[in-house]
């Protein structure tokens, strides 16, 4: 299918790695314009030239961490006017079960997970109102829909963001612009491997590991990055412009709820 989004541009946080990567693939196979952004520079010039060989995409790097207010200010400064912008990748130095969490870690959390994104959303959505185009895809996670008390920082902060969103949603529909979260489960990123590796170290026993983690899935398997960026992109696409507002889960069904 094509996308028509050809020669439309597009930022990626935290698009050197991950979800934010498997996006970005998304994006510069359906012609799109890339500005990648993430806080290592090496990883970013990596991924960047893997896209431009692939897809001939065209591909420019911001090596930021737009979750402080300093990389927000540095992201709209190199790149004011973009049609789409996909936001991953966010999260804290150390997500703390709530009740251990001092102030200063819950206000932490709150700027890398909400505060940040709502100041780049903020930033770029009025100039897509005028041109008449915008696409804005956060992604966040299926523990809004299944808060864990290990996991209340991030659960918190997202629930905030998710609100925000379908608030300048309605506000911004009339105009061609849609914002939408997307809610993975777990996904075979790095992230993930890597979080598989621990538990491992932790008890010895790799196949009790992996079976435990994987009945949480009805499907039985993590998601492919693949799939999850295939959806980014239909959602960013010219075809996608009824659907505004959506918290949308991608998870293999681990959400148990019907809404």
């Amino acid at each position: 299918m094509d996308l028509g989004i050809a020669g439309k541009l597009a930022i990626v946080g935290g698009g050197s790695a991950g979800l934010g990567f498997a996006c970005a693939q998304r994006l510069a196979e359906a012609g799109v314009n890339l500005l990648l952004v993430a806080r290592g520079s090496a990883a970013l010039e990596t991924a960047a030239q893997a896209l431009r060989e692939r897809h001939g995409a065209k591909v420019d790097v911001l090596a930021a961490d737009i979750t402080q207010r300093k990389g927000v200010a540095a992201l709209l400064g190199a790149c004011p006017r973009p049609d789409i912008v996909v936001l991953s990748g966010a999260w804290p130095g150390s997500a703390q079960r709530a009740g251990d969490a001092s102030v200063a870690k819950w206000q932490a959390g709150l700027q890398s997970m909400l505060l940040s994104q709502i100041e780049i959303i903020a930033g770029v959505t009025p100039g897509m109102a005028a041109r008449g185009f915008g696409r804005v895809v956060a992604v966040t996670s299926r523990l809004i829909k299944d808060p864990e008390w290990e996991l209340a920082q991030p659960s918190v902060a997202r629930l905030g963001l998710t609100g925000y969103v379908k608030a300048a949603s309605r506000e911004l529909a009339a105009r061609n612009v849609t914002l939408n979260t997307l809610l993975p489960g777990v996904f075979a990123t790095e992230t993930q491997q890597a979080n598989t590796e621990r538990l491992v170290a932790e008890s010895g026993d790799r196949e009790a590991v992996e079976r435990q983690r994987l009945s949480l899935t009805p499907a039985a398997r993590w998601g492919r990055p693949d799939e999850f960026g295939a959806l980014c992109a239909f959602l960013c696409s010219a075809h996608a412009g009824f659907i505004t507002g959506q918290a949308i889960v991608i998870d293999g069904g681990a959400h148990g709820g019907v809404w």
